[in-house]
């Protein structure tokens, strides 16, 4: 059965065995069919087109964010916005959102998250995962979500505890992206040029969050100059909506574009540098507020004319260009409405989205404004009405919490175990805390549950909705008195009382160059804060009028011994002997001692009341001896009936990087009292409260706002209180007494 097969595998490669192993003749000749191919030629050819160079990379323009050093997302549910301005050609073009973040170690990647808004539309959400570095994000703005104008950038972070779920636990949440690292960049040339004054707001901040004003100008030391100066400054400051507006006088213009920098050329037309020089024909012929291009690419803006009267008008060209009504501040992204007395405004208006929350501890800050002229700090509630809901899991314990700038002002229980709808529920809170000017309310909610005293694998994250507020709920205030108490620095840096929009207002300067950047610092301060300017007049301090409000920024040691009386303030005693007293009761306090601490105590904790509320006589307010190196301001009610404000420190440099330091938002904040003071290493104002106090009104009194000023007065008062009730009784008692002596029966 093999045989024939194998005999024809054999016939087979007997067949193919010449065919495959005998090699080809070899043949030299041409006539051969067997053509070799030419080698390619490797050297290029003169006729071959070169290779197309790939084309240069676009331009990029970049532009911080943050108007502070750092950006802090703490707790379980937070958010932070920013408002970034941009012009017409940086919102079209194509653009990309850079920054870093850094988050708690004990924060669950895979319960947490960081979502990133523009303008409302959601453009990243990534997990919350870069505890041991800071991790770097990318993302791509898209086509239409940036506008000209003012854009609202939010960061909202959702944090869930990796193992704890405890209330106390919420405390160890955060998130934090820097602002070095925080930046919007834009694809394009020349992006960094603003042309329009109404674009100044695109001037932005640099890394820290700052903006600088580099002032160029040119006879200065006139006082006529100086007026202008201060008035243009709170003018620049508010078209730039910046909170802290640092203004420096040089001599030339920048080399470069930086961020956050804008130049101001700010002189007559014949002093004009070379670099604006084709602004003098039209600054010659009238008032001129312009953008100028110049070579160095820096933002320049020319405010000129023939005569510094001239400029001031042009100031108001750009007041008018770039006004600040409407135009949200860089550090103010939400609403903040001015609320007048029967007024009520819902949470939605003030920024809140309906909240749905599954965590421990939720919190919301919410802004308003009160007017100046607030009275009512002493008497009267805050409404809050609440429409929300919790779920059955909550305990006895859970909480709403409510904090007016930064004070506890309420705490109300959630006491059903069975979960509860809160419709329409009122919720008091005292005025105590409120001030004129903007106000913060922080609305923090508490929940405490069974299922977090299991707290089992996950459950951080997991958990169900178990509180509901709906941004229907409502703040709502009562009529309140419209009055002010004077001196009181709070008032005048929320809202510029008693100088803002009240004619002409005397100021005396220091005699250096610095003293006239921190008024311009100042003033610009009082502006961004308020949304009104002052109009200054500058003039010799002999000239300041007591009967009048005025204002001076100056060294101590250039005060007039007159006026330095007149401002309460003193330096340090030279003396030995005074020193070592002043070290000496440094260490002590004002309380009393002995047997009659029981008593003080015992008013203070049971009824709420300090020894000085019970005095009868106003007390004296001594004079202040601020620390080395302080920047000091002060108000003074003169006795001639006006209000002086001082603005002060050691010397000429003190006070300009003391004024530096003090404008800044959380430090401006902080001002209040008679006097208010800010050592070079501290971050926490030193505040004195006044001992006599006098109340002014706008002159418009009826007999409901009389009652409520006296309402307020007296909650104060509780002395003059307790004797006008008793002077009233006694008087009643007299009347009925003389009533019933003629109508009763004489026996």
């Amino acid at each position: 059965m093999i045989k024939p097969a194998l005999l024809s595998s054999v016939a087979l490669l007997v067949v193919l065995t010449p065919a495959l192993g005998q090699p080809a003749p070899f043949d030299m000749s041409p006539e051969s069919g067997l053509v070799r191919p030419a080698e390619p030629d490797t050297q290029p050819d003169a006729t071959t087109a070169p290779d197309t160079p790939a084309p240069p990379a676009e331009p990029e323009f970049s532009r911080p964010l943050l108007p502070a050093p750092t950006l802090r997302l703490a707790g379980e549910e937070a958010r932070q916005g920013v408002v970034v301005y941009l012009t017409e050609q940086q919102a079209a073009a194509a653009a990309r959102l850079e920054f870093s973040y850094l988050n708690a170690l004990v924060v669950a990647p895979e319960a947490s998250s960081l979502r990133v808004r523009i303008n409302q539309t959601e453009i990243d959400s990534r997990p919350i995962a870069s505890s041991s570095a800071p991790s770097l994000v990318s993302v791509e703005v898209p086509a239409g979500a940036l506008r000209a104008g003012p854009n609202v950038i939010d960061f909202r972070a959702s944090q869930r505890h990796r193992t704890d779920c405890t209330v106390e636990s919420t405390y160890q949440l955060w998130t934090e992206i820097p602002g070095s690292e925080a930046r919007l960049v834009f694809s394009g040339d020349q992006l960094e040029r603003i042309g329009q004054l109404s674009e100044l707001g695109a001037v932005g901040v640099d890394s820290d969050g700052q903006t600088t004003l580099r002032v160029v100008s040119a006879g200065l030391a006139d006082a006529a100059a100086q007026s202008v100066a201060l008035e243009i400054a709170q003018q620049v400051g508010l078209a730039l909506r910046t909170p802290h507006l640092t203004v420096t006088l040089v001599d030339a213009l920048s080399e470069t574009y930086e961020s956050g920098v804008l130049d101001l050329v700010l002189m007559p037309a014949d002093a004009l540098p070379d670099s604006v020089a084709a602004a003098r024909p039209q600054a010659s012929a009238a008032p001129m507020a312009a953008m100028v291009p110049v070579t160095s690419g820096a933002n320049t803006l020319v405010l000129s004319g023939p005569d510094w009267n001239s400029i001031a008008r042009a100031g108001d060209a750009l007041a008018a260009s770039a006004p600040a009504d409407g135009r949200p501040r860089y550090d103010l992204p939400l609403p903040v409405p001015m609320m007048a007395g029967g007024q009520s405004a819902s949470l939605a208006s003030l920024g809140l989205d309906r909240v749905e929350f599954n965590g421990r501890r939720y919190a919301v800050d919410l802004q308003f404004e009160l007017p100046s002229d607030f009275y009512g700090y002493r008497y009267g509630e805050l409404n809050l009405r609440l429409d929300a809901a919790y779920a059955s899991d909550v305990l006895p314990g859970s909480e709403i919490d409510i904090y007016i700038n930064g004070e506890i002002a309420s705490a109300t229980p959630l006491l059903r175990t069975d979960g509860g709808a809160l419709d329409d529920t009122n919720i008091r809170i005292p005025m105590t805390s409120l001030r004129p000017g903007r106000n913060e309310a922080t609305v923090t909610v508490n929940l405490q549950t069974r299922s977090d005293a299991v707290c089992g694998a996950g459950w951080t994250g997991s958990a169900p909705t178990r509180f509901i507020l709906s941004n229907a709920s409502s703040f709502s205030l009562p009529d309140y008195a419209r009055a002010t108490a004077v001196p009181d620095l709070l008032v005048m840096t929320g809202s510029g009382w008693p100088y803002a929009d009240a004619g002409a207002v005397p100021i005396a300067l220091g005699q250096g160059m610095e003293s006239l950047a921190s008024a311009m610092m100042f003033a610009a301060r009082i502006a961004t804060a308020s949304g009104r300017t002052i109009d200054f007049s500058v003039m010799p301090q002999a000239d300041l009028p007591p009967e009048g409000n005025a204002m001076l920024v100056m060294p101590m040691d250039t005060l007039s011994p007159l006026n330095a009386s007149r401002v309460d303030i003193v330096t340090a005693p030279s003396a030995t002997g005074a020193a070592a007293g002043d070290l000496r009761n440094q260490f002590g306090n004002s309380e009393p001692t002995g047997p009659i601490s029981y008593v003080t105590d015992w008013l203070r904790d049971a009824v709420g009341l300090e020894v000085s509320d019970l005095r009868l006589w106003p007390g004296t307010d001594a004079d202040y001896t601020p620390p080395p190196g302080a920047v000091t301001v002060s108000q003074v009610l003169q006795s001639e009936g006006g209000v002086w404000t001082t603005l002060t420190a050691a010397s000429e440099s003190a006070l300009r990087t003391g004024t530096e330091r003090l404008i800044d938002t959380d430090k401006w904040r902080q001002i209040t009292g008679r006097i208010s003071a800010l050592a070079p290493n501290s971050d926490t104002l030193t505040t004195i409260a006044p001992q006599n106090v006098a109340i002014r009104t706008d002159g418009t009194l009826s007999p409901l706002n009389l009652r409520l000023i006296a309402a307020n007065w007296f909650s104060g008062n509780i002395v003059y209180f307790t004797l006008a009730i008793l002077l009233g009784a006694v008087t009643l008692m007299l009347i009925t007494a003389r009533l019933l002596t003629r109508i009763g029966r004489r026996h």
